[in-house]
């Protein structure tokens, strides 16, 4: 979804240099040029293009195995559907669900139009999950960005940027690493470009949180709002390396906004075959933002499952 109403877009020149700077250097790194087309990357969209979903494990079983319960969340900066800030109603959103972990976007940090809160840190206190905070952009003053809460012990984390075509929005995937037991889970928010102009920018995001997941040491999730429906090439990339909560433990369509009377589905809970979804737990709840949440339950595989 966009990050602000249109008019609000007139405003946004003070960080276009800032997104020009940023996305030029993250193309080179990622992908050397931005192709005219997104036909003309690897795995486009054509028959036999060998963009299948991946597949579970064969031979593996959530018995008895902890079980994560994951929440994902655009909270559109903290303003509720009437246009007033209301960081309250979102942490009741998220309390109820008594998440392990949440991924959260479009979270402002000290800007004008959410009155110079920490929003991250406001959402911890109300919740009494630990936080850590993305940026992305300079805003109004402050930052924006993605956020991650979890109930369970933080080892590590780390901002990573994402190209993006000249122009427009920095975006990053925030990816933190935390302790289930002994072991070590790594759990990702991400918030790709949006609109019909972003298309090329999201397949490139996409190919590089692929390889950003690739080469985790651990166990991986990756939720987000990826601002683009499950036929699209950037989500048919990532879900060719990464199961989908929805797909595989939900019910209806999984649509998320707008939140009044959802009718697109770009928001999404994502994982490795370190995981199994439990059946049944995945489900798209209401909230105070523009978007529904998306919640599922997801167990964590023995490390050796299958061998």
């Amino acid at each position: 979804m966009p990050d602000d109403a249109g008019a609000s877009r007139s405003r946004r020149a003070p960080w276009v240099l800032v997104g020009l700077t940023i996305g030029l250097a993250a193309l080179f790194v990622v992908a050397g040029r931005v192709p005219d087309h997104p036909g003309a990357f690897a795995g486009a969209d054509r028959p036999g293009s060998g963009l299948e979903p991946a597949s579970p494990r064969v031979g593996c079983s959530p018995d008895g195995a902890p079980v994560l319960r994951v929440l994902q969340l655009n909270i559109h900066f903290g303003v509720d559907r009437g246009g007033h800030l209301d960081l309250a109603a979102l942490a009741s959103v998220i309390r109820a669900q008594r998440p392990d972990l949440v991924s959260l976007n479009e979270v402002d940090q000290r800007t004008q139009r959410s009155q110079g809160l920490d929003e991250a840190e406001e959402l911890e206190r109300a919740t009494g999950l630990r936080v850590v905070y993305g940026p992305n952009l300079p805003w109004e003053g402050g930052l924006f960005g993605n956020a991650i809460l979890s109930r369970l012990p933080i080892v590590h984390s780390a901002n990573h940027t994402l190209p993006v075509r000249s122009g427009l929005e920095p975006r990053g995937l925030l990816t933190v690493e935390v302790r289930v037991g002994r072991r070590t889970v790594s759990f990702s928010s991400v918030h790709l470009t949006d609109g019909d102009a972003g298309e090329t920018s999201r397949i490139l995001q996409a190919h590089a949180v692929v390889r950003l997941v690739e080469h985790a040491a651990y166990p991986s999730i990756v939720a987000g709002d990826l601002n683009a429906e499950p036929d699209e090439l950037s989500v048919r990339i990532l879900r060719q390396h990464l199961l989908d909560a929805q797909e595989l433990g939900g019910s209806g369509d999984g649509a998320t906004v707008p939140e009044t009377s959802p009718g697109r589905r770009i928001d999404y809970v994502l994982y490795d075959d370190g995981f199994e979804v439990v059946p049944g737990s995945t489900q798209v709840l209401a909230s105070s933002s523009d978007h529904r949440a998306v919640f599922t339950e997801l167990a964590l595989l023995p490390s050796r499952c299958g061998v």
